[in-house]
């Protein structure tokens, strides 16, 4: 079978011409924009700073004899306080332990009332409409729940100015003027009681 379709002509050596320019000018043209990417590149490079082995080794060093200097501290401490200890007589380890788990009980106490606080601050905020954002960074551990509402309060009253001012100086439009006296009928309805009326 023969293929009847015809196809477009293509006259391919018009791709492969130069258009008048000549091997070396375009080699030249590459070579240009190769150097441009170099410089472009030393550029990019110069403006990051970069570390050599001996540097960054040195700072590695400096934050493991930080580490280290802090661990050996707290280990000190440690020894410090055992040592403490055990020259204690029964009577005073007893009320050393004491004095410690109080202190760690007053500790969680604190942070159970602070995150009580925090809660009934955050369902208080809701009920105001106060957005959670304005109080997330409230140090509750300092304040009581009645501190914590009239904070709240003012906030909620200062943020519904701010936001009635932004309004009113946004929108130009005042509030609609009240009527006294008799309302006037509606005109459809006064038309349909005229029409009713008409037609009886």
């Amino acid at each position: 079978m023969k293929n009847n379709r015809k196809f477009m002509p293509l006259n391919i050596q018009l791709f492969a011409e130069d258009k008048g320019e000549s091997m070396e000018d375009t080699a030249e043209k590459v070579s240009n924009e190769q150097e441009t990417t170099k410089e472009e590149t030393e550029k990019a490079d110069k403006s990051e700073k970069t570390f050599t082995r001996d540097e960054v080794n040195k700072m590695i060093n400096a934050e493991k004899n930080k580490i280290r200097s802090e661990l050996e501290k707290e280990a000190e401490t440690k020894r410090k306080e055992a040592e403490r200890v055990a020259k204690m007589d029964a009577d005073e380890k007893s009320a050393y332990e004491l004095q410690q788990s109080n202190k760690e009980r007053d500790d969680y106490k604190a942070k159970y009332n602070a995150l009580t606080i925090q809660i009934e601050a955050n369902n208080y905020a809701g009920q105001k409409g106060v957005p959670l954002g304005y109080i997330e960074d409230w140090d509750f551990s300092n304040m009581t729940s009645d501190v914590a509402k009239e904070k709240i309060d003012k906030l909620a009253t200062v943020r519904s100015n701010d936001l009635k001012g932004y309004l009113n100086k946004n929108l130009r439009q005042s509030d609609p003027k009240e009527h006294e006296g008799k309302e006037k009928e509606d005109p459809f309805i006064a038309g349909f009681k005229n029409y009713k009326n008409k037609y009886k």
